[in-house]
């Protein structure tokens, strides 16, 4: 018996409870409460950047910088308006530490004038070849807003082409690999572009470190266009197990950069990351198995924030088996049957039922299987153990050291003493011998009958004087022989 804790979430880019507190806010924009659409419905961290007026221009950057040495692979919830003449949409960028947070209106879409910076745009009007726009709702991907030379030139938003201010939510996914210098873009769950870059040479001059975010405008024409960062904190599910069986805790995401479980003492289970492993990692690669009681801590590294979360392990020892075998053979003449399912404290459960304590008592009426569930009282940990009670005695047998052959109804004949029942012993032979060493009487085992001598040779009564006795003799199992001399004296 025992409980598995197991996490399975999605995970989005940065943010966490009251997430706006991470974000510098610029221009027109201002945080809002969740934007309520399908697909962001669980959204904390969302905000407007611009309203539905013309010439606005706004953006929401992180406050922390992230390294590009680093892979992240991020998801964002944008809404593009409702106006499908409407301007003039989102751009997604990275940007050097030392330039300025804010760009221009119009189709600048909030970061022309930025520099350095690289941007990914979701461009929702036709400025001309001038800004490398085309008819359709569209992307493309710009350095220092350089739209004459296109790192990627544009292509439609939506695979057909359609529309896309249309009042409903649509998720980008951006992802950067720090290893192969890919960066890869994705519209609704399609990747729309893909480019090999070195963005720390090419881009940044040789800094690693830029800060995040993005910007919106309008100009002649306008939209509501807000943004909402999906965000989850991890939730790891305390577990409770019960020896030798393991806790299985696991917790999985596309998101992750790394994530390593370590014990409270600082002694590491299991880690991944990016750079030393390829995407993505497979989902067994992330359980771990526990058998010792304590806290496990995992610690993940998501767009380079870092975010952890504890389990408690509880291994719960199971009650310890109670019978030493599977049999028990008793005695019942010399001694009284007790059953014990040691485990002091617990809980006990007998079949056939006598009574529900830790002991019980049988007799020679109530033979055969018991069993026992012993269950410790907190955790509910059980064991269950079973034995076959039998009764069984060694035999013990006795000769008489006098005998009176005289027919008078007295110690008339030379047997053995039973002890014990006769049935459970096996006489296999008996013999008599006289001072001489001369056999004078044989038995031999028969399953009917036993030693008796009546105290004759060959139809003759035999005379006073000391004779001897040899016995060989068994338990009821056919083992253990015994052998047993001695003398006897004849008296008429």
């Amino acid at each position: 018996m025992f409980k598995i804790g197991l996490v399975l979430v999605v995970f989005s880019i940065s943010a966490v409870a009251n997430g706006q507190n991470n974000y510098q806010l610029v221009g027109d924009a201002f945080g809002v409460s969740n934007i309520n659409q399908l697909l962001c419905g669980e959204s904390d961290t969302c905000f407007t950047l611009t309203q539905n007026l013309t010439t606005q221009a706004g953006a929401v950057w992180d406050q922390e910088p992230i390294d590009l040495l680093e892979s992240f692979d991020a998801t964002f919830c944008l809404y593009l308006g409702a106006n499908d003449a409407g301007a003039d949409g989102f751009a997604f960028v990275l940007r050097g530490l030392s330039s300025s947070n804010s760009g221009g209106s119009g189709g600048g879409i909030g970061y022309e004038g930025i520099s350095d910076a690289l941007a990914i745009e979701f461009d929702t009007w036709n400025n001309g070849t001038a800004n490398d726009d085309i008819a359709e709702d569209h992307t493309g991907m710009y350095h220092n807003n350089n739209w004459l030379t296109p790192l990627v030139s544009s292509i439609s938003l939506d695979p057909s082409g359609a529309n896309v201010e249309d009042g409903d939510t649509h998720t980008t996914r951006i992802v950067w690999n720090a290893n192969t210098q890919v960066i890869d873009m994705y519209f609704d769950g399609t990747l729309r572009m893909t480019d090999t870059i070195d963005l720390i040479n090419e881009i940044f001059n040789g800094e690693n470190e830029v800060f995040w975010g993005f910007t919106a405008s309008t100009g002649g024409a306008s939209n509501l266009q807000q943004i909402c960062f999906p965000s989850r904190s991890i939730d790891l599910l305390d577990a409770t197990v019960c020896y030798p069986d393991m806790a299985y805790l696991s917790y999985y995401t596309e998101n992750i950069t790394s994530y390593t479980w370590y014990t409270e003492e600082g002694d590491t289970l299991s880690d991944w990351n990016s750079i030393d492993y390829p995407f993505p990692f497979p989902l067994e690669d992330t359980i771990v198995g526990i058998d010792e009681s304590g806290n496990v801590i995992l610690s993940i590294d998501f767009n380079n924030n870092s975010y952890a979360d504890t389990a408690m392990v509880l291994v719960v020892q199971n009650p310890a088996s109670p019978f030493a075998s599977d049999s028990l053979n008793y005695c019942p003449l010399n001694t009284l049957v007790v059953l014990d399912a040691l485990n002091n404290g617990m809980s006990y459960t007998w079949n056939p039922i006598i009574s529900n304590d830790q002991t019980i008592q049988i007799d020679s009426s109530q033979l055969g299987w018991y069993s026992v569930i012993i269950e410790e009282p907190i955790n509910g940990c059980q064991n269950k153990d079973s034995i076959y009670v039998s009764t069984f005695c060694e035999p013990i047998i006795e000769f008489p050291n006098v005998f009176t052959p005289n027919n008078d109804g007295v110690n008339d004949f030379y047997e053995p003493i039973y002890v014990l029942p006769a049935e459970w012993v096996k006489i296999e032979s008996f013999e008599i011998f006289n001072r001489w060493g001369n056999s004078i009487y044989l038995y031999t085992y028969q399953s009917d009958s036993s030693p008796k001598w009546d105290g004759k040779l060959n139809g003759k009564n035999i005379s006073e004087g000391v004779y001897f006795y040899l016995a060989a003799y068994y338990n009821i199992k056919n083992e253990n022989q015994e052998l047993k001399q001695g003398s006897f004296h004849v008296f008429r």
